[in-house]
């Protein structure tokens, strides 16, 4: 439900806006407004009232809104009124300047929200992000996908079609945007060609997690067993992995690339229980797997002693305790834990009830009085102090955060334009990707983060922004491209032709839309009932 919420929050807002903006430059110019809703009313509506000369409603249906300008067709298909001679307050009467920036008014919102978004929030939470320059210390690690199109562990990536991305986030996006991605491979440079062949694999199978920081292999520790009938586990919780055939290992990714190499035979597996050391046989199947994610899953296991908060979520209990980064926690209720995954078994046990949480500030140990949430949460993450810190978090004066703000917004406008160019190309098959706000929905985190949610908002209001600034029949840039047609030659379409391509343009969106709904739909009920 709180998925939920948090869709049609972050929807009301930029439909809200989005269609004000409209409504504020017709009243500008004078014309009648007779209907603004927020949602489509199809057949009927959850609220309407109307107030002057305009109907004020919320439709059934989320899938947008709209205004109701006199004297033009729009959404509501309504040509009755085209049919009596133009008046002075009608959409139609007015020169085409103004027609057309009533017609983009609602864009112009959408990307002034977004500046305005980001500057509070640089201003309070900074702006942050994972630096590619820190991530890729020790190289990155790939999975199956990208060693298949090129990639190895270790890999560092120095460009993308030239541009180095300092944001670890872009670097990946531009990867899957770009074509010649550059690498530096044990100190050579070499350049890897991306297919769209290759970018459909990517896509499909892994997506932005085909490429990730290298996991230090003393952070990890086998988190939980799936049984396999007639097949005992040769791995417990807790073990924690630390070499093959007697031979140390650095990083996690090192297990998939021995195992690839031994397709079909046993490998011996150093392991540490319960502190004491052991071997343990595993047999690699042909396919050159050994269960991991299958029947063995991992889970960080950093060392209390040698770690410290990273990150407390805002809004979170943890962070209405006072919780702090770099704060040490050792345990609860004064009772002390080695490691994190012996810390979260047992805080999970105490779900929906007050703890004392116990850490150590400064050198100094103190306690913090908490409320654990239903599922035994509290909010905050940790890190191994012997880890980088791969986040950024700069906060902004208000003149850094307006030009930063500008700069975003602008950069994600040209990554908008990237994406759209690589769904209209059919060998990559990102178009199969396209999400509705279902899907959407379903992507967002489960609990309620206000950060998260005007970056998301600002990053949404500018893909809604593109999207209607698109030359398609039915959305502000169709509109708009008639229109300014009309100012170059002088001559307008018959009110018949408008009619007839703007019922093309709204057959060709609600198509679109019951495509992306249906594939969301069903993917839901096959994940809920299958």
């Amino acid at each position: 439900m709180i998925q939920v919420g948090q869709i049609l929050f972050i929807l009301s807002v930029l439909v809200i806006l989005h269609e004000f903006g409209h409504y504020i430059t017709a009243k500008w110019f004078k014309v009648r407004v007779e209907k603004f809703y927020l949602f489509m009313d199809a057949g009927f509506s959850l609220l309407k009232k109307k107030i002057g000369e305009t109907e004020w409603g919320i439709g059934w249906l989320p899938i947008g809104g709209y205004v109701k300008l006199a004297g033009m067709i729009d959404e509501s298909m309504d040509t009755e009124q085209m049919k009596g001679e133009p008046q002075p307050w009608e959409f139609r009467s007015k020169p085409a300047w103004q027609r057309l920036i009533i017609m983009l008014g609602g864009i112009m919102v959408n990307i002034l929200l977004a500046w305005f978004i980001y500057t509070v929030v640089y201003m309070t939470y900074g702006q942050k992000y994972v630096s590619t320059e820190k991530i890729q210390e020790n190289g990155l690690a790939f999975g199956e996908v990208g060693h298949k199109v090129g990639f190895q562990n270790g890999d560092k990536i120095v460009a993308v079609d030239g541009v180095y991305q300092p944001r670890f986030n872009r670097m990946v996006l531009n990867v899957l945007l770009g074509d010649n991605v550059e690498i530096e491979r044990n100190g050579v440079k070499k350049t890897i060609v991306l297919t769209d062949e290759n970018k459909a694999e990517i896509i499909s199978k892994e997506g932005k997690d085909f490429v990730g920081s290298r996991n230090l292999l003393k952070t990890i520790a086998i988190d939980s067993v799936i049984a396999v009938k007639n097949q005992p586990a040769l791995l417990q919780a807790g073990d924690q992995i630390t070499g093959i055939n007697n031979k140390n290992l650095t990083y996690f990714d090192e297990i998939a690339e021995i195992a690839l190499q031994n397709k079909g035979k046993e490998l011996i597996f150093n392991i540490l229980r319960n502190e004491k050391p052991l071997t343990v046989t595993l047999k690699v199947n042909k396919d050159g797997e050994l269960g991991f994610g299958d029947n063995y899953f991992i889970g960080t296991n950093l060392l209390l002693s040698e770690s410290s908060v990273n990150e407390v979520v805002a809004n979170s209990e943890a962070e209405n305790i006072g919780l702090l980064k770099n704060d040490r926690v050792t345990g609860f209720n004064n009772q002390n834990f080695k490691n994190f995954r012996e810390f979260r078994a047992a805080i999970k046990k105490e779900a929906g009830k007050e703890v004392t949480l116990n850490i150590i500030r400064n050198n100094q140990p103190m306690s913090l009085k908490a409320n654990l949430d239903e599922k035994g949460k509290l909010g905050f993450s940790l890190q191994s102090d012997s880890a980088p810190d791969y986040q950024i978090v700069n906060k902004m004066s208000f003149g850094e955060a307006v030009t930063a703000a500008v700069e975003e917004s602008w950069q994600l406008i040209i990554y908008n334009v990237k994406q759209f160019k690589l769904i209209l190309r059919p060998k990559t098959e990102a178009y199969k990707h396209v999400k509705s706000p279902i899907g959407i929905a379903r992507a967002l985190p489960d609990t309620w983060n206000w950060e998260f949610i005007w970056n998301f908002t600002a990053l949404f209001s500018i893909g809604l922004a593109f999207m209607n600034l698109l030359p398609i029949p039915g959305l502000d840039g169709g509109h708009a491209l008639f229109t300014i047609a009309e100012m170059i030659t002088g001559k307008t379409l018959s009110e018949k032709a408008m009619g007839y391509v703007q019922t093309g343009g709204m057959i060709i969106l609600l198509s679109l839309m019951a495509l992306t709904f249906g594939k969301d739909i069903f993917e839901l009920v096959v994940d809920k009932f299958f």
